[in-house]
């Protein structure tokens, strides 16, 4: 199979997801990044009333608030995305692929038709399934995009 044609096949369910870190809006972002580094996560999933209400990066940490007041008392609320996208355990890996891609995430939190979280992808996730499966598509790449392989190494 084809890695192009995996890629559509493949449902995100199916993957073994990485551990999430769900918090409630009102956590200072000191303990929201002290949880990130413990657990080596680089975002957290905000939930209010059982759904997904929110994401904080460690992007928007470093982008949106370094130097901009007291991480200890600031919750998580003054800095954490609502326009948050989504995806389902159901779609595939070319989905997450295309959404990551077209919005410039890192990761994707994963819900049900309800908004309940249900755990995230993110881009090392979909680079570690393309290694896994397609070892000597992956291992054989040029050092530099622009570099033509003439002839087997060895040859």
């Amino acid at each position: 199979m084809e890695l192009a044609e995996k890629l559509r096949d493949e449902r995100i369910g199916r993957l073994p997801l990485p551990e999430i870190i769900i918090l409630h809006e009102i956590i200072p972002i000191a303990e929201a990044v002290a949880r990130m580094q413990e657990k080596r996560i680089g975002c957290v999933l905000i939930e209010k009333d059982g759904k997904l209400h929110g994401l904080m990066s460690e992007r928007d940490v470093l982008v949106k608030y370094v130097g901009g007041g007291e991480l200890d008392s600031t919750p998580i609320r003054d800095l954490m995305s609502t326009q948050v996208e989504t995806l389902s355990p159901d779609n595939t890996m070319e989905e997450a692929i295309q959404t990551m891609v077209r919005g410039g995430y890192r990761h994707v939190p994963l819900v049900d038709s309800n908004r309940c979280i249900l755990g995230m992808i993110r881009a090392i996730d979909i680079v570690d399934f393309i290694a896994e499966h397609f070892p000597a598509e992956v291992f054989n790449l040029p050092p530099r995009p622009e570099q033509k392989i003439v002839s087997p190494e060895g040859a």
